[in-house]
């Protein structure tokens, strides 16, 4: 994983830290909220209850239910009673507990709320709570004003507003902190991966590029022998080795360097990598044929397009059968800006091949075809490719044809 890669991985761990955060938090204050108003509620109707028990009076320390109250709590409360007869109508206002009412609003709100089937709602915003209860004349209303309780309640619910946004910035910048701090350790071993892999690629070179020519010279001597062809074989793989491990490395820089980016003509980049491989394809004894919308572009870089365009490319000529094609397509995506380049080879025998595999790196399925070379590297690097371009790649096999679909957009 390079460093860009674990920066990614960063970023995901934070935002999936801070979601399941704010929910916790949202959940806290949702449950706070809900706990404050059914208290509430049934701190009003109980008070309701004790008011009805005492005749529409100031209720007795005896009259309170489960014992919540006191004696010194009637010295607080606010309500109004409104008495009905038994056809209905209005009988009596009693308005002596309470100075925001006057009798005419008393009665209006009494009649728009005489129902017996409601037993405790809000009115008159939602700052008062009523009950209707029976009497031996008829019935009445009583409106207790739950002003006080619900403008602490709405101080509990800012202030709990307000100390859920200080804990979520807080939270934000002790992961963000603490989040560097753990990964620098990966992030510096993969920096270091990095150079060794570059470092060792170089300096394999020398040796390898020795050993081939000493080998040859032994052969313009002695000749061409079982030893010799042996050796030629093994400098070939090792070399093979050395251009994946280059791969990796040039795929890791262009990731990191890809911060500028501009617009790319896809149709003539994916054509000249195409044209590229014209010899090869013909000395493996495998057709390369090509279906290239013109105008298609997309934002990002030259040189990453080319790399996937070459490595499928590459892939398909070594991994197609003897005498077979392979075959790229090129077309601007439906909506939005993007292209899908399909690269397709022929594979007979390919229905048993696990394709969710093929971009594992250093996986490789098949050692049957002698021109493949490469240690399973290169699709890994082009899936990576298609990644950074927020795209995707998946591989598929259909009537003794393998295909490679690259879905691919402004990076």
């Amino acid at each position: 994983m390079n460093p860009r890669a674990i920066a990614k991985l960063r970023r995901t761990f934070i935002a999936i830290a801070m979601a399941s955060f704010c929910v916790v938090i949202a959940f806290m204050g949702i449950a706070t909220l809900v706990s404050n108003i059914a208290a509430i509620r049934q701190q009003a109707n109980d008070t309701i209850d004790a008011i009805m028990d005492a005749g529409g009076q100031m209720p007795a320390e005896a009259n309170y239910h489960n014992g919540l109250y006191h004696e010194e709590a009637n010295y607080g409360l606010r309500f109004f009673v409104v008495y009905f007869d038994e056809e209905g109508r209005v009988a009596n206002v009693d308005i002596s507990h309470v100075a925001l009412v006057d009798v005419s609003s008393a009665m209006q709100m009494a009649e728009s709320a005489s129902d017996p089937k409601v037993q405790v709602g809000l009115t008159q915003a939602g700052s008062f709570f009523y009950k209707e209860g029976p009497t031996d004349a008829g019935s009445m209303v009583v409106f207790l004003d739950c002003s006080f309780q619900l403008s602490n309640m709405a101080q509990v619910v800012s202030s709990t507003l307000l100390l859920s946004v200080v804990a979520v910035i807080i939270t934000l910048f002790s992961v963000m902190f603490f989040s560097r701090r753990a990964i620098r350790p990966e992030v510096e071993s993969a920096r270091r991966q990095q150079r060794f892999m570059t470092n060792a690629s170089h300096e394999l070179k020398t040796p390898i590029a020795v050993i081939r020519a000493n080998t040859e010279v032994t052969e313009m001597i002695s000749g061409e022998t079982e030893w010799t062809k042996s050796t030629l074989a093994q400098v070939d793989r090792l070399e093979g080795l050395v251009r994946d491990l280059m791969t990796i490395v040039r795929g890791a820089e262009r990731g990191a360097e890809e911060q500028e980016l501009a617009d790319v003509d896809v149709s003539s980049t994916v054509a000249a990598a195409v044209e590229s491989f014209r010899s090869v394809a013909q000395q493996s004894d495998v057709g390369l044929e090509s279906s290239l919308s013109t105008g298609v572009s997309v934002r990002g870089s030259t040189a990453s397009i080319e790399q996937l365009t070459c490595l499928l490319v590459d892939n398909a000529i070594k991994y197609c059968d003897a005498g077979g094609s392979v075959s790229v397509r090129l077309s601007p995506a439906m909506i939005g800006r993007g292209f899908t380049l399909v690269v397709s080879n022929d594979f007979a025998e390919g229905s048993d091949v696990d394709y969710q595999r093929f971009f594992d790196r250093f996986y490789r399925e098949d050692e049957s075809h002698e021109n493949q070379q490469g240690y399973g590297i290169g699709l890994s690097v082009a899936e990576s490719i298609c990644k950074r371009y927020h795209g995707s790649i998946k591989a598929s096999w259909k009537a003794g044809r393998i295909t490679f679909t690259c879905v691919l957009r402004d990076a």
